[in-house]
C-alpha cells in the first residue's frame, strides 16, 4: 500500500499543480509560443545539454576511481541517462537506476555506487545554495517581493517537543542498532547483508575524500551549473517576449525550479517547474498566465531533449552488454 502511495502521490501532485499553473491559458497560446520560437537557440541549447551530462559523467568517474572502478564516460552516461528516463516514471529513481545499470555494464557493486552518488548530491546541495546567494546579491529587490509573500511560523512548544523525540528516537535507534552489531545477531544472514550494504555505501561515500584529482571535481561541478544556466538564458532568447531579460533572470529560474522540485518532487518537474517558474516571471513584468506560457515552453523543451536522449540508453545498454559477454 505505502509502494503504491510513493508512485500515485507524486503523479496527482503534478497534476495538481499543472493545472493550477495552466488554469488561465489556453492550449492556442502554448502553441503560438513553439510557433514563435527560435529553433537555433533550441539546438544550441541540445548540444548544451549533451555536453552537461558528458561532464556530469566525467565528474562521476572521479570517486568511481577513488573506490578503484574505471568505467568510461560513455558507460557512465548511459547509466546516467538511463536514470534519467527512469525518474520520468518514478521520481526519485534517478540514482537508484543509475547504479543499477552501471553494475550491469561495468560491475561497479551498487553500494558504493550508491554512497557515491550521494556524496554528489552532498556536493551538489553545497552549490545549489552558491546559486540562491548569488541569485539573492544580484536580485535583491525581486527576490525580497517574492519572499515577501511567504510567512515562516515559528514552531511552537509542541513542535520543539516534536524535534526532541525525534532526537531521543534517533539515539535510541542508533544504541539499538549497535547492541545488534555486538549480539548474536551480528551473524544472522539479513543483518550480515545490511551491514556489508551500509558499509558499502559509506566506502562510496567516502570516496570524496580521497579523489584522484579534487581540483578537477570542484571544476566540473561549478561547469555544470554554469551549463545549467547557459542552458536555461539561450532558451530564454529564444523567445521574443523574454529575449531581453537580464542573464541573472535564467539563474533567478535555475534557483527556484531547482528549490521547487526538492519541495515537490514530481515526474520529469512536471507541475512543480510550471508553478514555481510561472510565478517567478511575474517578477519581471509577465502576467501570471504569461509566465505560464513561458514555463511551459521551457519545461517542454528541456523535457523533450532529455527524453530523448535519455530513450538512447535503453538502445545502448543491450548492446554494451552484448560487448561486455565477449
Amino acid at each position: 500500500m505505502m509502494r503504491f502511495l510513493r508512485k500515485i502521490l507524486p503523479f496527482c501532485l503534478a497534476i495538481a499543480l499543472l493545472a493550477y499553473a495552466l488554469n488561465d491559458i489556453s492550449f492556442v497560446d502554448i502553441t503560438r509560443q513553439f510557433q514563435q520560437a527560435h529553433y537555433g537557440w533550441i539546438a544550441l541549447v541540445a548540444l548544451i545539454t549533451v555536453l552537461t551530462y558528458l561532464i556530469r559523467s566525467k565528474r562521476w568517474q572521479q570517486p568511481l576511481k577513488a573506490l578503484g572502478y574505471y568505467p568510461t564516460i560513455f558507460r557512465a552516461m548511459v547509466a546516467m541517462l538511463a536514470g534519467v528516463i527512469a525518474s520520468l516514471i518514478v521520481p526519485g529513481s534517478v540514482e537508484l537506476t543509475r547504479c543499477a545499470t552501471l553494475q550491469r555494464t561495468d560491475g561497479v557493486p551498487f553500494s558504493q555506487s550508491i554512497g557515491s552518488v550521494v556524496a554528489e548530491r552532498v556536493i551538489d546541495l553545497l552549490m545549489l545554495g552558491v546559486v540562491l546567494l548569488l541569485t539573492v546579491l544580484l536580485e535583491l529587490n525581486r527576490m525580497q517581493t517574492y519572499l515577501s509573500g511567504l510567512s515562516l511560523n515559528i514552531p511552537n512548544v509542541s513542535g520543539w517537543w516534536l524535534f526532541f523525540g525525534c532526537l531521543v528516537t534517533g539515539f535510541l535507534s542508533w544504541l539499538s542498532w549497535r547492541w545488534l552489531l555486538q549480539s548474536t545477531f551480528q551473524q544472522h544472514p539479513i543483518v550480515l547483508k545490511l551491514t556489508n550494504a551500509a558499509r558499502g555505501v559509506w566506502a562510496g561515500f567516502s570516496a570524496i575524500r580521497s579523489l584522484p584529482k579534487p581540483y578537477l571535481f570542484v571544476l566540473l561541478t561549478v561547469g555544470t551549473y554554469f551549463l545549467f544556466w547557459l542552458s536555461t538564458y539561450w532558451l530564454l532568447l529564444s523567445l521574443d517576449r523574454t529575449h531581453s531579460l537580464p542573464p541573472s533572470a535564467a539563474l533567478t529560474i535555475l534557483a527556484v525550479s531547482s528549490l521547487g522540485g526538492l519541495a515537490a518532487p514530481t515526474q520529469g518537474g512536471i507541475g512543480t517547474y510550471h508553478f514555481f517558474v510561472s510565478r517567478v516571471l511575474v517578477l519581471y513584468g509577465f502576467t501570471p498566465a504569461e509566465g505560464a506560457v513561458i514555463a511551459t515552453f521551457l519545461h517542454a523543451v528541456g523535457f523533450g531533449i532529455n527524453l530523448l536522449l535519455s530513450s538512447l540508453s535503453f538502445v545502448l545498454v543491450p548492446f554494451i552488454l552484448a560487448d561486455k559477454t565477449k
